[in-house]
Parts: structure tokens; sequence; C-alpha cells
């Protein structure tokens, strides 16, 4: 009975639940993509900040004994960082290789969604 009061939130939400659900195969990987980027999006700028306060707290310290390995952190943050940008590159790479050229383009796997070349704005006189 304790959560009974949140009975009214969740039936206010259902409907958005469920439409948010995805329907197709298709769908499903476009989700499990979108959260991929953004989780990567975090991780980055939480090992960018990381890295950088690390920097700025140790600087003073290269020459003192224990330089050389601050020196080999430092190396391999930048390393971490180097690495979890790439995972953007893989997971284009994915994506083209399993939904073609264009995963929001609306259709499925398969042939790339022929576009209509790019035309300039005609300005009738």
């Amino acid at each position: 009975m304790r959560y009974a009061r949140f009975l009214p939130l969740f039936a206010a939400l259902a409907p958005a639940m469920a439409l948010a659900a995805p329907r197709d195969f298709s769908e499903l990987a476009d989700l499990i993509v979108l959260i991929l980027n953004n989780a990567t999006i975090v991780l980055i700028v939480l090992g960018i900040v990381v890295y950088f306060y690390g920097i700025s707290t140790n600087i003073l310290k290269f020459s003192e004994e224990g330089g050389e390995k601050l020196r080999q952190y430092f190396f391999w943050g930048l390393l971490v960082i180097f690495l979890m940008v790439s995972i953007w590159g893989i997971l284009k790479l994915l994506q083209n290789t399993l939904f073609g050229s264009n995963l929001y383009s609306g259709g499925g796997g398969g042939a790339p969604v022929q576009q209509e070349p790019f035309l300039p704005p005609q300005f009738n006189e």
C-alpha cells in the first residue's frame, strides 16, 4: 500500500510508455544506438574533466621522483580518451553495415534510401 501514491503517476505515464516502445528491430536498434551515443558523450566529457583535473593538480609534481609515473598516467589518459571517441566511429561502421548508409531515414535495412539532389531555392521575380 505504500506505493499506492505512485499509481496516478503511473496511470498518467502508461500511454507514453506504450507509444515509446519499439515496434520492430530497426526501431529497437535506433533506440540502442541513441542510448549508446548519449552514454558515449557523457563518458567522454567525464573523462576529459577528470583528465584535466588530474593534470591541474599534479603538474607541479613532474620534477619530483614520481614524475615519470605521472607522465605514464597522462599518456594513458590521452589514449583512453582517444578510444572513447573512436566508439562513435565503430558505431557508425556497424550502423552502415547493418542498416545502410542512413539509419535515421525511416527505412529498414538493405539498400540506402535514394535522395533528391540538393537544388538551390528559386526566387520568382
